[in-house]
């Protein structure tokens, strides 16, 4: 997936991805080097759907690997 990294303020805060095609994907224990409010980045990750979360803005993805993009 590639897309923008958002810092949403949902209950204390939640990391997302906003994908190019303008899906919106919770990211799930992102990596600190991941945690950059509008960084353009490419991620992958693996759909966990046992994950109850409060953000609910959209599939919950523990990510994989992930690549910061200019």
């Amino acid at each position: 997936m590639r897309g923008t990294i958002r810092k949403l303020g949902l209950e204390g805060g939640l990391w997302a991805l906003v994908t190019d095609d303008g899906k919106t994907v919770e990211l799930i224990d992102p990596p600190e080097g991941l945690k950059k409010d509008g960084a353009k980045a490419r991620v992958e990750g693996r759909r966990d759907e046992a994950e109850v979360t409060v953000g609910m803005v959209g599939d919950a993805v523990r990510v994989t690997s992930f690549e910061l993009l200019d």
